[in-house]
């Protein structure tokens, strides 16, 4: 990276503060329009006028004469006295918590947005690299990486284990479902019968079982060891990326920090991220048939993941293959040919052992599961493809393609300016599979991010980030083999590109500041007695949501019935499997239940906001049928959950399957 003078730190910082307080404009106006308050007749115009002032005095700065003054000011090195240190110490702590400060008791659940706290962070930003650069003695661009990623760190840290709560319901859509999907691993201890194993992430619900080892561990307990995951995981994951780089211990952690930030911002789930730590950590072009094992490994994790992540493992280990190894070419057109046989003869076998594997791992654990309905492994394959969500909209208002440029902007032209001249050091085919195993990938990740059910983030786009992480890395260390000398000195990458690859998985940190979440205990206590109490009336009770609830024996007396749970049933009527459904709408109107658990139903269809194809389908597919057949007779008060009961006449309710 080149060398950042105190004037080029300064106008750069001056140029990103100029552009977010540009974006923090439309998000402030934007919220006015949700709450209803008219902007010129309210004090929010007085902040957006200081947004507006902001990016106007930066901009001129950056550009005046008045800027080479200041900055020859903080290049000035002052003596290290005791009292000077402390208060440079105590107003970094400031600095810091003034943001926490800030967002939640002055922002709060008023102004949520990213871009208006992300605001008062550069502000904050910038004195705490000016006093730690007097602290440490420290270039510009270490002090501010360091400010940049230990906060960044916090903030992510703080979101993932907030989610460690005791509430006994769920957090979010099925949030706590997915621990009873985990129990399924051992649901003859836990529920007395033989359950079929998951067909959906099977390998996330294994990491997740893992606690049921031991007996009694309560669901506050399981979210902790989920936060763990990925946190876990995720960290193991970016250190082996750092390591591989061979840099000092303190540019390894710091780079830990950045690819720790720069996974999450999709965010890259941490049943991948085992496959990327065995890659990482055991795939070496000294060893190749280590590395096979490793890569054997992966792909057999990947067999029980996801149908998009079976060739992931072989393609990262390819990856490091061609990076690390040389296109050795001969002068004869014979021995050129000899030459491309061998070099190309690892990866190929990489390549097919992986998928290989994949595939058995895949076939084996199908015939384990006992799943009556195979159809269900191939649910994606089926499912409504919204193509309109790789662009701004309800459901993801950045849009996949330009979120995904966003958080891979820095990287790319990171790659381009490493690059710029030197493209000719790496054999053409070397580039080519490079080129299109990237492509592939993100191609890949685009189209299952417009499947139904999913496009609300970037983490389909998980296994083309970690590649890119690879060749960011790999390039930005010098490990690359090229053709014309071992080591190719690459370009160096421009200071503004640095900062803009710390702000921006910043920006995705830090909306993550906020109270930890809490829960009206005696409510939540009054609700299950009420649960309880609704549910002795005998029969089979078809728990839809919320089977964590028998699952950590906060309801008494209550026998599972496996089938028809809410993500199953979801996956279902997204992919429209006739079988599974017209079986479900069987047990309906024979009155199968005595009782249903579920969300609160509608017979109609939501017209606009986020997810609404997945809310048609599912009133389409399961709740116009349900309410047919039964009707809400308890309505609990701390959450959207009812208990129906079967309708006293029977009705000839509407095919579903019949537009």
């Amino acid at each position: 990276m080149e060398t950042v003078s105190a004037k080029k730190f300064l106008q750069s910082w001056l140029w990103a503060q100029t552009a977010v307080s540009l974006l923090a404009i439309p998000q402030t106006m934007q919220r006015t329009v949700e709450l209803e308050i008219i902007l010129l007749r309210s004090k929010w115009v007085g902040l957006v006028g200081v947004f507006a002032l902001t990016a106007v005095f930066a901009l001129w700065l950056s550009f005046s004469p008045l800027l080479n003054r200041i900055a020859d000011f903080f290049e000035k090195p002052r003596p290290a006295t005791s009292l000077r240190i402390t208060c440079y110490v105590l107003l970094i702590l400031f600095s810091f918590f003034f943001v926490w400060l800030v967002r939640l008791y002055v922002f709060g659940s008023i102004l949520p947005h990213v871009m208006p706290i992300l605001w008062v962070f550069m502000w904050a930003s910038l004195v705490q690299t000016l006093l730690l650069k007097q602290l440490g003695k420290m270039g510009w661009a270490a002090a501010f990486a360091i400010v940049v990623l230990a906060q960044g760190m916090i903030y992510q840290t703080w979101g993932i284990f907030s989610a460690a709560s005791a509430n006994p319901f769920s957090m979010g859509y099925s949030e706590a479902g997915r621990h009873y999907y985990a129990s399924l691993f051992f649901s003859k201890k836990l529920y007395g019968m033989d359950l079929a194993l998951p067909f959906l992430h099977p390998s996330r619900y294994m990491l997740l079982s893992i606690p049921f080892l031991i007996d009694g561990i309560p669901l506050w307990l399981h979210r902790f060891w989920q936060a763990f995951l990925w946190f876990g995981l995720t960290l193991a994951s970016a250190f082996l990326l750092a390591r591989r780089m061979k840099q000092s211990a303190g540019l390894t952690i710091l780079i830990t920090a950045w690819a720790f930030l720069f996974f999450l911002q999709g965010a890259v789930y941490y049943h991948l991220q085992v496959m990327a730590i065995l890659i990482l950590a055991g795939v070496s072009v000294k060893y190749p048939r280590r590395s096979l094992i490793f890569i054997i490994l992966a792909s057999l994790w990947a067999g029980i993941s996801r149908v998009n992540w079976f060739p992931v493992p072989a393609m990262l280990a390819i990856a490091i293959y061609i990076l690390e190894v040389q296109f050795e070419m001969r002068g004869r057109r014979s021995s050129t040919y000899a030459g491309i046989e061998k070099y190309w003869l690892v990866p190929v076998l990489w390549g097919i052992s992986g998928v290989a594997a994949a595939l058995v791992s895949q076939f084996v654990y199908i015939q384990i599961s006992d799943n009556a309905d195979l159809a269900a492994f191939g649910s994606s394959f089926t499912s409504e493809l919204i193509w309109n969500r790789l662009l701004p909209n309800e459901t993801s208002p950045m849009g996949i393609l330009p979120g995904i440029l966003l958080i891979s902007a820095p990287a790319l032209v990171a790659i381009y300016q490493m690059l710029r001249g030197k493209a000719r050091y790496l054999h053409p085919l070397r580039w080519l599979v490079l080129i299109s195993m990237s492509i592939v990938l993100f191609i890949g990740g685009a189209i299952v991010s417009t499947k139904i059910g999913g496009g609300g983030d970037l983490h389909n786009m998980d296994a083309f980030l970690v590649m890119l992480s690879v060749l960011v890395t790999v390039f930005w260390a010098g490990q690359v083999a090229a053709e014309s000398e071992p080591k190719p000195m690459m370009d160096r990458v421009g200071w503004e590109v640095v900062m803009a690859g710390l702000l921006i998985p910043l920006g995705f940190a830090i909306r993550h500041i906020g109270f930890y979440p809490s829960f009206d205990k005696t409510t939540a206590e009054r609700d299950v007695q009420t649960l309880q109490g609704a549910l002795e009336s005998g029969g089979e009770i078809l728990f839809v949501t919320e089977r964590q609830l028998i699952t950590f024996d906060y309801l008494d007396g209550i026998t599972l019935v496996p089938e028809y749970e809410q993500m199953e049933l979801m996956e279902m009527a997204m992919s429209r499997n006739r079988p599974y459904l017209e079986a479900f709408y069987e047990d309906l109107h024979d009155r199968r239940f005595a009782l249903i658990v579920a969300e609160d139903q509608k017979f109609t269809q939501q017209k606009e906001g986020a997810f609404v194809e997945e809310n048609v389908a599912w009133v389409r597919f399961v709740g116009a049928p349900l309410l047919c057949n039964y009707k809400p007779v308890v309505t609990l008060t701390s959450n959207n959950l009812q208990v129906f009961e079967p309708r006293p006449k029977r009705a000839e309710c509407k095919d579903p399957f019949v537009d």
